[in-house]
């Protein structure tokens, strides 16, 4: 019991803390595990009783030397290099799954000019971004506010050029190139909001919100991140650099990396459901396509308006030709 929790009469109250605490780390391990029991099952057929009993063991096996005396040194090291290079990389991959590869094949056959505007947002955000990272943090680390600004630069550059390219309405532009991805999966979540399916004034921002950070302003910072605890390991490596100790840690990053990879690669059929998943994701195809009847309606409505226009402004020349000019006499 530590000695300020003695000293202040607060032992129970402290007790208690540290056993939520307990709880609250036993409901975590259950949640991290279920992933991977239910990964192997799915592979393999085996029955929930003794994958679980596996994993759990294993899980034991592996964080024993943990609870050693130099545990707390080992552990320091595999956290480090976990938090800092596995869990980015790993929400850097989840960003580009779902902000730049999910639904992108299917956008890109709609014509020839999504293609060539997502190809063009692509490049054009993607290269700047990496080279501006890589360079603030290895090159010139004392100007990353400068890098940012560039980077909203070009980011802006990206979208002008993307819109341009696109030849679509602004609004169908946004919605099926800027927010390809994000839109089917925000849409998916807001329209759970009304029962009836109508869509509600806060849907747009929230919408964008979620689009914007994933496809453009966390990768970002991702990056940022990386390099710069890359520049700074490899100037000062982190912790204990000599001994077994490094290639103990190293053990623990390969077995994260197995965990975290080898289920993509054990399930080689689709998840069968009793339900229509495809109805479940089609809100941003109906808003979409609503923004396609109402652009082409509104183009049809000019366009006969403008028809009009001319045809009434041709009447009037030819009424105004063929009027009677007034004589010398009836002017007198």
């Amino acid at each position: 019991m530590p000695a300020v929790a003695v000293e202040s009469g607060n032992t129970f109250f402290f007790g208690l803390l540290m056993f939520t605490l307990l709880i609250a780390g036993l409901d975590s391990a259950v949640g991290f595990a279920e992933a991977t029991v239910t990964n192997i099952i799915d592979a393999t057929g085996w029955s929930r009783k003794k994958v679980a009993a596996g994993v759990f063991i294993g899980g034991v096996i592996l964080t024993t030397l943990f609870t050693s005396n130099w545990g707390w040194v080992l552990f320091d090291l595999v956290d480090h290099y976990i938090s800092l290079y596995i869990v980015f990389s790993v929400g850097l991959m989840q960003c580009i799954a779902v902000g730049w590869i999910f639904e992108r094949e299917q956008t890109s056959l709609r014509s020839l000019e999504h293609a060539k505007s997502m190809r063009a947002l692509s490049v054009m955000y993607w290269f700047p971004v990496t080279v501006i990272t890589f360079y603030a943090s290895f090159g010139f680390p004392e100007a990353k506010g400068v890098g940012v600004i560039l980077i909203v630069v070009f980011t802006f550059i990206a979208f002008i050029v993307s819109y341009k390219m696109s030849k679509l309405t602004f609004n169908e532009w946004y919605h099926e190139i800027v927010m390809c991805g994000t839109d089917k999966i925000a849409m998916s979540i807001t329209i759970l909001s009304n029962s009836d399916g109508k869509r509600s004034w806060w849907m747009i921002p929230f919408e964008a919100y979620f689009g914007l950070l994933i496809k453009f302003v966390n990768p970002a910072c991702l990056l940022f991140f990386i390099f710069e605890g890359l520049a700074q390991d490899l100037s000062q490596p982190y912790g204990i650099t000599t001994g077994y100790m490094p290639m103990f840690a190293s053990i623990y990053l390969f077995i994260a990396i197995f965990i975290i990879f080898a289920p993509m690669m054990m399930c080689s059929y689709p998840e069968m459901f009793m339900h229509n998943v495809e109805k479940e994701f089609c809100a941003d195809d109906i808003y979409e396509t609503k923004n396609r009847i109402k652009a082409r309606t509104k183009k049809k409505v000019q366009k006969i308006l403008a028809e009009a226009g001319a045809g009434a402004a041709e009447g009037n020349v030819e009424l105004a030709s063929n009027a009677v000019k007034p004589t010398d006499e009836d002017k007198n």
